[in-house]
């Protein structure tokens, strides 16, 4: 932002006067303050950041070509986990919120503090999407928030795909057999021919579902083979009643 942009922001002229700078700003940041009339987090900041510079200048001396760092990216992040960017839900979310204390005499004050958000989740979000947050009701704020999509040891996502590693009793691995798999789909049951440890399943369209910009996506399982301890008897007994009555 530079003076020519901070001053069309607040509707003023280049000879604006303290007064008429504070009185400007007092004006505008009433309309756009999240907490008072449904305004956006993103413009009160550059309202904020407009107001600075034309105070600096007016105290320092003016300087046309001087300039000050705007958010490149107003977005909050919002992290997901791989099971929440498949089936979605309800998260409660604590975001950092300027709070811009307006006086109508005397100096402004800047304070941060966090609102505790309820977020509806859609299924099917992509590393890097935006979600915005509508206005519940008349008088409260957007909110635009970035997905990141966190990844660990036992699963992580790439583009429209899931890829995971599951623990599979080693004797299944090495001689085939019926398996259950837990993926955020649900379990899955499979049956393996004989493979190795570290081999890798490609389920179809068990990755990320499909969206109205994005294809579903495939689920891609790394095999661990582990020493698992023997099933009960009963267990199995059950097990081979179910699939051969």
């Amino acid at each position: 932002m530079n003076r020519s942009s901070a001053l069309a922001l607040l509707d003023l002229g280049d000879d604006a006067s303290l007064d008429h700078i504070q009185s400007a700003f007092r004006k505008r940041a009433k309309q756009a303050h999240p907490d008072l009339n449904g305004g956006t987090d993103a413009h009160l900041r550059r309202l904020i950041l407009a107001r600075d510079l034309l105070l600096r200048q007016l105290k320092t001396g003016v300087n046309p070509t001087e300039t000050i760092d705007e958010l490149a990216d107003p977005a909050e992040i919002l992290r997901l986990t791989p099971e929440q960017a498949v089936n979605g839900g309800v998260i409660v979310q604590d975001v950092p919120m300027p709070l811009e204390l307006i006086r109508d005499n005397g100096p402004n004050r800047s304070l941060m503090h966090t609102r505790s958000l309820r977020i509806a989740l859609p299924k099917g979000l992509r590393h890097g999407d935006r979600l915005r947050l509508k206005a519940s009701r008349a008088g409260t704020a957007e909110h635009l928030f970035r997905i990141e999509i966190t990844r660990d040891e036992r699963m992580h996502v790439a583009g429209n795909d899931l890829w995971m590693t599951a623990e599979v009793d080693a004797r299944r691995v090495s001689g085939g057999g019926p398996v259950s798999i837990d993926t955020p789909h649900g379990p899955q049951d499979l049956f393996l021919g004989r493979t190795t440890d570290g081999a890798c399943l490609c389920l179809k369209g068990l990755g990320l579902p499909a969206t109205a910009t994005h294809a579903a996506g495939d689920l891609y399982v790394r095999l661990a083979a582990t020493a698992l301890p023997a099933r009960p008897a009963s267990d199995l007994l059950s097990e081979f009643h179910k699939r051969w009555a």
